[in-house]
C-alpha cells in the first residue's frame, strides 16, 4: 500500500483563488482600455479621409462580462458605410496588426504579475 501526503495543498487553493479574482478585477479592465486606445488612434490615422465623418466615429468599447467571465475589447465605427471601407482598405485589421506586440506585451506584463504573487 502507497502512502501519499500532499503539503502545501491549502497555500495553492488559496493562491488559485487570488489569481481567479485578479482575473476579474480591475487590472485586466485597465489593460484591455489600453489595447483598444493603441488600435483606435491607428485606425483614425489609417482610415481613408473623406468628411472626415468615419475618423470621427472610430470608437473604442470595453465590456465585462460576468458570464462567461471575462473582458472584451472592441473598436469599430458605427458609420453605415464602416464595413465596406473596412473591406476595401483594411484600416482596422491594420491598427490591430501594427500593435499586436504591444498588445501582447501588456497582457503579458499583467499575467506575469498575478502569477508571480
Amino acid at each position: 500500500m502507497a502512502e501519499l501526503d500532499v503539503q502545501g495543498m491549502e497555500e495553492a487553493q488559496a493562491k488559485i483563488e487570488q489569481m481567479l479574482a485578479d482575473l476579474q478585477g480591475p487590472q485586466p479592465v485597465e489593460s484591455m482600455r489600453e489595447a483598444t486606445l493603441l488600435v483606435t488612434r491607428d485606425a483614425k490615422i489609417l482610415s481613408p479621409v473623406d468628411t472626415g465623418r468615419l475618423r470621427a466615429s472610430i470608437l473604442p468599447k470595453v465590456t465585462v462580462r460576468k458570464f462567461p467571465p471575462g473582458v472584451e475589447g472592441v473598436v469599430g465605427s458605427r458609420v453605415e458605410y464602416a464595413p465596406f471601407q473596412e473591406e476595401r482598405k483594411g484600416f482596422l485589421r491594420e491598427a490591430l496588426e501594427k500593435n499586436a506586440a504591444r498588445i501582447r506585451e501588456l497582457f503579458g506584463r499583467f499575467v506575469a504579475r498575478i502569477v508571480s504573487r
